[in-house]
């Protein structure tokens, strides 16, 4: 299920409602675990937009996040500091 990418607005507009959540999950010193990863993909499966806070120099935050969007097939939309703000689509019920 490929989605067509963003535009600046809609990425606008999800960080502006993403600057109110609280973080799902927490990236602390050990990285990207596959654990981690695991509950990345239930936090978005159930949300579908998430904000992700890190214990990282902002060096490997970069990182962690483009490792994310490949990994859990998800959008970065923006981040400041140490915190970062994914986005899926939600799949449609039926």
């Amino acid at each position: 299920m490929e989605s067509t990418p963003l535009t600046s607005a809609e990425k606008k507009e999800l960080r502006g409602i993403g600057q109110r959540l609280k973080p799902h999950v927490h990236i602390g010193k050990q990285g990207l675990s596959e654990n981690v990863i695991n509950e990345i993909e239930t936090a978005l499966r159930k949300n579908g937009l998430i904000k992700i806070r890190f214990e990282a120099e902002r060096a490997t935050i970069k990182t962690y996040c483009t490792e994310i969007a490949g990994k859990a097939a998800c959008e970065y939309v923006g981040g400041v500091g140490k915190t970062a703000i994914f986005f899926r689509e939600m799949p449609e019920e039926d």
